[in-house]
């Protein structure tokens, strides 16, 4: 299901996981609250609403850690996506301090690269695997600077920095890659799914008088806990989804600078 709603809009993920959580908050009320008497319930509302808070609490911070790390690992992977593509723009100016038989085609390397990374390994990204195309045409990029002999100093020192650049640029494609393998420790995911069971759990045994107001609270409490799940979820498969990260940084650089002949 959560693979299905990777592939809506957030306005309607939103309306779904509403839903899910209203029939969250009225089946268990259905079940729960005609089973005792309500005078029964209330004289452990005390009991039953310090544990509440004190699960609240424990269950909050737990959300939190998560969600703030999962955001972290989701900033610093569109960071490596954006400084990729900005240095195969600085590579392409540089390519002109090259020899001049080298520079044709390393920039046509270099556009060829961006192509298979805009168009192709970002669709595999999204199944956590690299692109055939794009490891080709990153090997070809590497192949296009072993054949270039500089003829005076200045050229082999834009030479050694470009082959600076390039190996970032490499680097910054492997942890890419990485990025799309790695996610939320299975474990966490119990705690968080555990966590959200027993808070609700406790939420549906208040107890309230009026059912309106009941069901009205635990579908709150239900929503808010669904969502911020699904959000942790978005960030964990941080290529596809809405929010996704997107190659804008490769595409912009295509769109700046036309096939070379």
């Amino acid at each position: 299901m959560l693979n299905f709603m990777m592939g809506l809009s957030a306005e309607v993920n939103i309306v779904l996981l509403a839903v899910v959580a209203f029939l969250i908050a009225s089946g268990g009320l259905w079940l729960l609250r005609g089973r005792r008497a309500l005078a029964d319930v209330r004289r452990e509302h005390d009991v039953i609403g310090f544990t509440l808070s004190a699960v609240g609490v424990i269950y909050g911070i737990l959300l939190g850690f998560v969600l703030s790390m999962s955001w972290g690992e989701y900033s610093r992977t569109e960071e490596l996506a954006t400084t990729e593509g900005v240095n195969l723009r600085i590579l392409y100016y540089k390519s002109y301090t090259l020899p001049a038989t080298n520079q044709a085609p390393i920039r046509r390397a270099l556009l060829a690269y961006a192509h298979a990374v805009a168009e192709d390994e970002w669709v595999t990204l999204r199944r956590a695997q690299e692109s055939p195309l794009a490891q080709d045409a990153i090997m070809n990029l590497w192949r296009c600077y072993y054949t270039s002999h500089p003829t005076n100093e200045t050229q082999r020192v834009w030479l050694q920095q470009s082959l600076h650049t390039l190996n970032e640029v490499t680097s910054q494609r492997r942890m890419r890659l990485l990025a799309a393998e790695q996610s939320v420790n299975p474990l966490l995911w119990e705690l968080l799914f555990c966590g959200a069971a027993i808070t609700i759990s406790f939420i549906l045994i208040l107890g309230i008088e009026r059912f309106r107001f009941h069901l009205l609270m635990t579908w709150a409490v239900t929503f808010l806990i669904l969502l911020i799940l699904f959000i942790i979820y978005e960030f964990d498969n941080p290529f596809w989804g809405d929010p996704h990260i997107a190659p804008d940084a490769f595409l912009r650089f295509i769109a700046s600078h036309p096939p070379v002949d």
